[in-house]
């Protein structure tokens, strides 16, 4: 006997394969993986052109993934162009959110199986887009930071430079720890100059006070920033003072880089 979910089912796939003709699937398929992503129904909020295709992916037929292709990541690019990325970028980033989709990765299966048709697919993969140009900006500013410190180590005196390599984790952990212990307005301060890049016209406006008491304020927060990180370093390790304060010199010159390198997030 055909229960009231089988036939749904059966409704479900006449209309996605009436809407993708080309897309060969045939019904027990799509029940089978269907049900394993809706209810017990209703199924009247269901998308059935797009679960249709959606399933057609992830049971790997060829027409439903260049179907896939050619209507909804084909316009993700322009899409982010128009956000501001750049044409490469944009490439890139629908390169991942293709592989995501239709491959699978980090030990996952591809996200499309996902998809319940509860919603519209090409929103979904608008959002998943956009979190993951969000999450390459993130990356690459992180790298650029990390190779401009790199640049920066090269140039110290090389007892610097070996300093602070000796130092590593330490170093890092008191920084952020020293970071953390600044009082919300200093940790504010510090962030809108380094990584929003705002000047101190902007940051007193944002403040209501003068461009002059903006900067005393992030000269101040600056100075408590680095004095924290020596505190901190000087009761965890035994260092030579003038070694230590050599080091510290050289990162409070490059505090943008410093900054920017150990605030900026590695993931959305």
């Amino acid at each position: 006997m055909v229960t009231a979910v089988e036939r749904e089912l059966c409704t479900l796939h006449a209309r996605g394969r009436e809407a993708w003709p080309g897309v060969e699937l045939d019904v027990a398929t799509f029940s089978a993986l269907a049900s394993n992503q809706l209810d017990d129904g209703p199924f009247d909020d269901v998308r059935a052109d797009d679960l249709y295709l959606a399933i057609a992916c992830t049971a790997r037929v060829k027409q439903a993934i260049i179907a896939f292709d050619k209507h909804y990541l084909a316009g993700l690019g322009s899409g982010l162009i128009r956000q501001g990325q750049d044409r490469a970028a944009a490439a890139d980033v629908v390169q991942a959110v293709r592989v995501r989709f239709l491959v699978g990765d980090a030990g996952r299966g591809p996200k499309i199986a996902e998809y319940n048709g509860r919603g519209s697919l090409a929103a979904w993969l608008r959002v998943a887009a956009s979190r993951a140009a969000v999450t390459a900006f993130r990356k690459h500013r992180r790298e650029t930071a990390l190779d401009d410190l790199a640049i920066v180590a090269t140039s110290c005196h090389p007892d610097v430079t070996l300093l602070g390599m000796q130092l590593g984790s330490e170093l890092e952990a008191a920084f952020r720890s020293s970071f953390a212990a600044l009082a919300p307005r200093e940790r504010n301060l510090l962030r809108y100059q380094v990584l929003d890049r705002l000047g101190i016209d902007r940051i007193g406006a944002l403040h209501g006070v003068h461009r002059v008491t903006a900067a005393r304020w992030i000269a101040h927060a600056r100075k408590a920033l680095i004095e924290g990180v020596r505190c901190r370093l000087q009761d965890r390790l035994c260092i030579d003072r003038e070694e230590l304060d050599s080091t510290l010199r050289q990162i409070a010159s490059q505090i943008e880089l410093s900054l920017g390198w150990l605030l900026t997030p590695t993931s959305a």
